[in-house]
């Protein structure tokens, strides 16, 4: 079985995408109508994606409902070819962050995100149960929010801003998953929001995937992102909701997008 970071690299040469159709459904909408949005947007947009990223959140404010329908959207985003990377930032102590893997890291999804801000041993169980199912792991790193910087980008004693040393601890976490298309299994959320770190993160994570949100309404531009792929097409892919949700026609919106990013990891 191949691990994540092959899998990747696989879809993103066979779809000619790096775009990730992200999936925040907004909180007017009831189970049942964010459901059809969803579907509706993989149906329009998924061709010119490689995966899609629903936002955990915005289905479970609704409770039992709201779970049946990400499950459902998860259903109709695999059936479309697509890798479903659950965006879900989950991370705690060993036996919470197992029972937080067991529920997120099985079909039909391929990843999940999480937040390794309590160490090594709360993002453990998250790579033993990836690692059982060839599975995948976003560990933030990064993030494209403004107040990222409030600690993200704390200096340390040895004067390594907090992020770095993240980033780092992301790299040795992968080492023992990179395949043969030379990325791991482990991947960092690293937002289009700051590409002045991009540079940096790339040498200090050369075998990482990263999963880049902040492009449009954020500020991130794709023109900007041509460190974040380290020479690979799939070395980074790139969420966008709003930009494709919003959008008169989602297809061709997603299609110019997938266009753009193409171009900037090197793609003609």
């Amino acid at each position: 079985m191949s691990g994540f970071g092959d899998r990747l690299a696989a879809a993103v040469q066979r779809r000619a995408s790096q775009l990730v159709l992200g999936l925040d459904p907004h909180s007017a909408l009831a189970p049942g109508d964010a459901e059809r949005l969803c579907c509706r947007l993989i149906e329009q947009a998924g061709p010119a994606c490689v995966a899609a990223k629903p936002q955990l959140a915005c289905f479970e404010r609704h409770g039992a409902a709201g779970w049946t329908a990400f499950e459902r959207v998860a259903e109709a985003a695999a059936s479309a070819g697509l890798l479903v990377i659950a965006d879900a930032k989950r991370g705690d102590i060993g036996l919470t962050s197992e029972a937080y893997a067991e529920a997120l890291l099985r079909p039909p999804i391929d990843a999940m995100t999480v937040n390794p801000m309590l160490g090594g041993d709360a993002v453990a169980p998250f790579l033993e149960v990836a690692a059982s199912g060839a599975r995948g792991v976003f560990a933030l790193v990064r993030t494209s929010n403004p107040g990222a910087a409030d600690l993200q980008d704390l200096p340390l004693a040895d004067g390594r801003p907090w992020h770095e040393a993240l980033a780092a601890l992301v790299a040795g976490w992968g080492d023992p998953t990179v395949g043969t298309s030379g990325l791991a299994a482990v991947g960092a959320v690293v937002g289009a929001t700051v590409p002045k770190r991009l540079g940096r993160l790339r040498e200090l994570m050369p075998h990482q995937p990263f999963l880049v949100p902040g492009v449009g309404l954020q500020g991130g531009r794709i023109e900007d992102l041509g460190m974040a792929f380290g020479g690979r097409r799939a070395g980074a892919i790139v969420a966008v909701s709003r930009a494709i949700a919003a959008a008169d026609d989602p297809r061709a919106a997603a299609e110019k997008l997938r266009s753009a990013i193409w171009r900037a990891s090197g793609g003609g």
